[in-house]
């Protein structure tokens, strides 16, 4: 089960949500992990729940689209915990509004904390591994990224261009030993869906009735993806798009009540 074993993870976004899941994943395969949020203390307790499980972790913080910032976070790291194995690029924000109410700054704070963020991470990610033998990038991006959804352009415009850096990322460093894979989740049980039901934004009741499944996915489930994408069990696989989505995308008929 120790598949990461000895391995270097970084997580963005990992105090809450998602990337809390996915970072306790990994630790849970062995791997040392560094929790990454935009203030350190705010990993506080993912670092205290790793360690209490006996895995070694922790906490950094970083403005992940900020190229100086990201710069001193990978520095930070090796000399922590080592140069990193596995790069996990999960910080991400969305704001729900029509196009003809954006404005220019949440257009561009989703371009930075959704797509230069994964830019950035990656390249400094990638100049470390090749230095050791490569490693595995595994982007979070969306059912969103392929499926228009109104009132989302930002983040679904932000979404679709993850899912083709991973492409372009993946041809370009497959020779150097480096996997770049993307985990789309549906829509996950996570306390950004409770935030957008409580504003009004969603009803969980509607979006559990769309899907297949008829369910939410869980945040373990989408982090044991992403720990099957950064081990050697996925050896063979570079440049995919794996859709986490109890049969969302899949569906295509309308469903009556």
């Amino acid at each position: 089960m120790d598949t990461l074993r000895d391995k270097v993870a970084i997580v963005t976004g990992a105090s809450r949500g998602l990337g809390r899941s996915i970072a306790l994943e990994l630790a849970e395969a062995g791997a040392r992990v560094a929790c990454v949020a935009t203030r350190a203390e705010n990993c506080n307790e993912a670092v205290e729940e790793i360690r209490a499980a006996g895995g070694e972790a922790q906490a950094f913080g970083c403005r992940v689209e900020r190229a100086a910032d990201v710069a001193r976070l990978f520095e930070r790291t090796a000399a922590g915990l080592g140069p990193v194995d596995v790069l996990v690029n999960n910080a991400g924000i969305s704001r729900p509004e029509l196009t003809l109410e954006m404005s220019e700054e949440s257009w561009d704070e989703h371009m930075d904390v959704n797509v230069k963020s994964v830019f950035l991470c990656s390249q400094a990610a990638a100049r470390q591994m090749v230095e050791h033998g490569g490693g595995a990038i595994v982007h979070i991006g969306s059912i969103l990224g392929r499926n228009a959804f109104p009132a989302t352009l930002g983040y679904c415009t932000s979404k679709a261009a993850v899912d083709h850096m991973t492409r372009v990322m993946a041809i370009e460093w497959a020779r150097l030993g480096i996997r770049v894979n993307c985990v789309a989740p549906g829509y996950v049980a996570t306390d950004m869906i409770e935030g957008l039901e409580a504003e009004g934004k969603l009803k969980v009741k509607d979006l559990e009735r769309r899907t297949p499944q008829r369910r939410l996915g869980t945040g373990r489930e989408i982090a044991k993806a992403v720990r099957f994408a950064a081990s050697e069990d996925a050896a063979f696989m570079t440049g995919e798009v794996l859709v986490i989505d109890g049969g969302w995308t899949a569906f295509g008929y309308y469903q009556p009540r």
